[in-house]
């Protein structure tokens, strides 16, 4: 197995990096991040479900690993896991952005100017609604937001996949 000598926290929070990675890619490549924007919300939300599914592994893993499982190591575990996942993804977004695809917000910006001008029930409306969304575009200011995001599930993952697991 790759990273076979390396903590196990540690190597699925690379799985974890490596996997979210070629997610993007993969958006970007099937046109979620430009012509088809519409569906990223969702296509971002199963992500982040698949993403529990590293961390029943990792639980698996470590229960095959330990002796006797206890819930609050495993919280423990799982809290260090989104530690390093959180950290290490934030700095490949933020190169992914900045580098790969740097069109990224100019898309959805103007996506959301043409679904603006669709639905925005005024003028006062449409103008409120384009400055919130240049203001929520900017890499720093997503990169927060997304990440406060992922910390939510990192924590529901924590707190809640340990109290089923049993033990041998």
């Amino acid at each position: 197995m790759i990273f076979s000598g390396m903590n196990n926290t540690l190597k699925f929070a690379i799985y974890i990096v490596v996997f979210s990675l070629i997610w993007l890619v993969g958006e970007k490549l099937i046109g979620y991040q430009n012509t088809i924007v519409d569906w990223l919300p969702f296509t971002s939300l199963l992500w982040l479900i698949l993403i529990g599914v590293f961390y029943i592994v990792f639980l698996r893993s470590t229960r095959r690993q330990a002796t006797k499982v206890v819930y609050s190591r495993n919280v423990r575990l799982l809290l260090t896991l989104s530690i390093y996942w959180l950290l290490a993804f934030g700095l490949v977004k933020w190169a992914y952005f900045l580098f790969v695809n740097p069109d990224y917000f100019n898309d959805l910006i103007i996506r959301g100017r043409e679904w603006l001008t669709l639905t925005a029930t005024s003028e006062e409306n449409f103008e409120n609604a384009t400055r919130m969304m240049d203001d929520f575009l900017q890499l720093p200011v997503y990169l927060g937001i997304t990440t406060a995001v992922q910390l939510i599930f990192c924590l529901i993952y924590a707190f809640l996949f340990p109290a089923f697991v049993k033990n041998k």
